[in-house]
């Protein structure tokens, strides 16, 4: 038996005002053809999940590409070259394939498609009929719509945030394809959707009430008899009508599909004052790693500016609280800044420089920094294996950085976008956390999968940007109203 497997994934921060070109979008290195299979086997990632299901039910892979990033809303030539990476292999090996996985997102959105897996999956279907199975691993952050469940015949979403079970959901999608391919089971998909947007601050799974909800949902699936059943957060940064929460179940045909959605939506709808979020500013947070008497490092998120979420990466709301309070033992890993990166590197390690740092993006993430007078530490093509169980074993890419010291604050510059997950992004430029005492980086919950162990105390910050857990910043225009937080009396 053969099977068609590939990766595209897009989270979609809509309310950046540029757009994602292709070369934009790939710039930490696409997989291609057999390469996505040599390089995600063995990795705690969706494709790692799905290889390993194929390899114990003796399936033979046909791979089209892997490839996945929050950013702002794609253009439509990005959307194209990306499917040029798939569809070409579908339609050339439809006649002999038994089946489709793909990993995608859930939150997607293009510059015609404000759901870009329902378009992706419709010239899935355009190409096999409806007839072929199909089954998707999505991420918990997915805006999951109706149009999804008809077309793909199993939605598998991760349960964890930080998402530590990529690897689980890619294996049980491809498990129950193997099933439907080889025992001819039929599967049905259904989803509620839920009034309620939940900020990815409130989201990290270890704290109430996932621990609760996932005990239920368990005992339920069994009880029931289900395939799965979990709840998406969505994610609310993409200003689409499918913005929103929402339950999905996958079963045999002949269970009550919707109805167990239904019941299940419920019992979060009844949890949703835990979603509610207080924040703190960089000056707030900063005062609390000060008293801070635990040995060890203090890390300091900076949530709104996260690069995971589709922000830019180069905000300097804590980078400047940081510089102001100029302690010793102070790092930051890392700002987004290609251009700087560029001056340093006409320099060498030793020099002294001045350049404007950060600030190159929407004004709500803050003013350039004039950085006078730093010494340059360290230079770094940026390439590392990641540790994070996030994304163990797969490759990380931080493009050409470098690590600056200005004062008592030692700054590390990074080419290419992306959120924290481990100390990597340190590391290849010669820094050892355990030398430091505040830590400051760029992610919501991701980090916490190294870091929740690692560090002494986590301290998260909420400066202005557009992954803030405060909502009612944001201008939505496409959301379904009315929705919980923003609107009073919402029935569900």
């Amino acid at each position: 038996m053969k099977v068609i497997i590939g990766h595209f994934g897009h989270e979609a921060n809509t309310f950046a005002e540029n757009k994602t070109s292709y070369e934009e979008f790939i710039g930490r290195g696409i997989l291609i053809g057999e390469e996505s299979v040599q390089k995600s086997e063995g990795t705690a990632v969706y494709l790692g999940g799905i290889i390993r299901a194929c390899r114990e039910e003796n399936i033979e892979i046909i791979p089209t590409c892997a490839y996945t990033c929050a950013a702002p809303t794609l253009t439509e030539e990005c959307v194209n070259k990306m499917l040029e990476h798939i569809l070409p292999v579908v339609e050339k090996h439809k006649d002999e394939i038994d089946g489709i996985c793909m990993a995608l997102h859930g939150a997607g959105v293009s510059e015609e498609h404000d759901d870009l897996e329902t378009y992706v999956l419709t010239r899935l279907r355009q190409i096999v009929g409806n007839t072929m199975p199909i089954t998707v691993c999505l991420d918990l952050h997915g805006n999951i719509t109706e149009e999804m469940t008809q077309l793909a015949n199993g939605l598998f979403g991760i349960r964890k945030y930080p998402h530590t079970d990529k690897e689980a959901a890619g294996y049980l999608a491809m498990k129950t394809l193997a099933r439907m391919m080889k025992e001819k089971i039929q599967v049905e998909t259904a989803v509620e959707r839920l009034p309620m947007l939940v900020p990815i601050s409130t989201g990290m799974t270890a704290n109430p009430p996932f621990p609760e909800m996932e005990a239920y949902f368990e005992a339920y699936t069994k009880q029931e008899g289900l395939i799965y059943a979990s709840f998406f957060h969505g994610f609310p940064y993409a200003d689409v009508p499918g913005s929103g929460a929402s339950v999905v179940v996958v079963a045999e045909k002949g269970k009550d599909v919707k109805k167990a959605a239904r019941q299940l939506a419920e019992f979060v709808w009844e949890r949703r004052h835990y979603f509610n979020v207080h924040v703190l500013s960089p000056t707030e947070a900063m005062d609390l790693a000060e008293q801070e008497v635990a040995p060890g490092y203090i890390v300091i998120n900076e949530m709104s500016d996260n690069p995971g979420g589709g922000c830019p990466g180069d905000g300097t709301h804590l980078l400047r609280e940081m510089l102001n309070r100029n302690l010793p033992g102070s790092i930051f890993g890392y700002m987004v800044d290609p251009i700087a990166v560029e001056e340093i590197f006409q320099k060498k390690p030793g020099d002294t420089i001045s350049f404007s740092l950060g600030g190159r993006h929407e004004k709500i993430f803050g003013e350039p920094i004039a950085i006078q007078n730093a010494n340059i530490i360290s230079q770094s093509l940026g390439n590392y294996i990641y540790t994070s169980p996030n994304l163990r074993g797969a490759a990380g890419k931080l493009g050409k950085c470098a690590r600056i010291k200005v004062g008592n604050v030692e700054i590390i510059i990074g080419s290419v976008r992306n959120q924290t997950f481990d100390d990597l992004p340190f590391a290849v430029t010669g820094a050892d956390l355990r030398e430091y005492r505040y830590v400051g980086l760029k992610s919501t919950q991701h980090f916490r999968g190294f870091f929740g162990d690692a560090a002494c105390r986590i301290i998260s910050t909420d400066p202005p940007g557009l992954n803030s857990g405060d909502l009612s910043v944001f201008d939505f225009q496409k959301i379904p109203r009315p929705i919980y937080p923003l609107d009073e009396n919402v029935v569900f």
